[in-house]
């Protein structure tokens, strides 16, 4: 029978500046706030992104270049959905906007900022550093009926089981076998991170930030 195991982690051993739950607090605080901010705040973001990533050692342009086809989407589809002054007069109505070019480029950024940023603030985390971190996310919901205890479980039985696929071609074809079962673990023990001052500060100033900016819209 698979369990979690819930011995909590001390603070001081903690490897980052924000717990796991923090972390995918902010990400999800941020997200709202993203379609609201202006084009020079996106652009400090996306280089505040860069940099972060960099020091990580990893490599955003690669996370970029996979999304590429879905930026190209948003861009022309904007360019051509949206009326304004067209780009080549000579086409006439078969041609992009200036409007609608510049649209398209602002929510292909404001999609390039998300993405970076989920790979700063959730994706570098391991799947049991994962799991644990939305496990106590979602546990204050317990009392409206969702028991995180079993969706963190199937979650990680899920990573768990695509991490075992052999990386490659073939992945879809052994997935599309019937007799095909990964190995599972019979259990996953995941260690829950003790809150700091920190970790409910950074998101109670961004939820402050969207309220007033909320209000001050309305």
């Amino acid at each position: 029978m698979q369990e979690i195991d819930r011995g909590r982690e001390p603070a001081e051993t903690a490897t980052s500046l924000l717990n796991p739950t923090s972390r995918i607090l902010v990400y999800l605080l941020a997200a709202l706030a993203t379609p609201g901010l202006h084009f020079f705040m996106l652009a400090v973001l996306l280089l505040l992104a860069m940099l972060a990533l960099s020091m990580q050692r990893r490599m955003p342009l690669r996370l970029i270049w996979r999304t590429r086809w879905l930026l190209l989407v948003l861009l022309f589809g904007y360019a051509y959905s949206v009326p304004g002054e067209p780009v080549w007069q000579t086409l006439g109505r078969f041609s992009p906007s200036w409007q609608g070019g510049w649209h398209g480029l602002e929510q292909a950024a404001r999609l390039v900022v998300l993405l970076l940023w989920l790979d700063v603030l959730v994706l570098r985390l391991s799947a049991e550093v994962l799991l644990a971190g939305l496990y106590q996310l979602l546990h204050p919901f317990s009392r409206f009926g969702v028991d995180p205890r079993r969706a963190a479980l199937r979650l990680g039985l899920t990573l768990r089981a695509i991490e075992g696929l052999e990386r490659g071609r073939g992945n879809l074809r052994n997935l599309l076998q019937l007799d095909y079962e990964p190995e599972l673990p019979q259990q996953i023990q995941l260690r829950l991170h003790a809150w700091r001052m920190l970790d409910i500060v950074v998101p109670g100033l961004i939820c402050m930030g969207l309220m007033s900016h909320w209000l001050i819209s309305a």
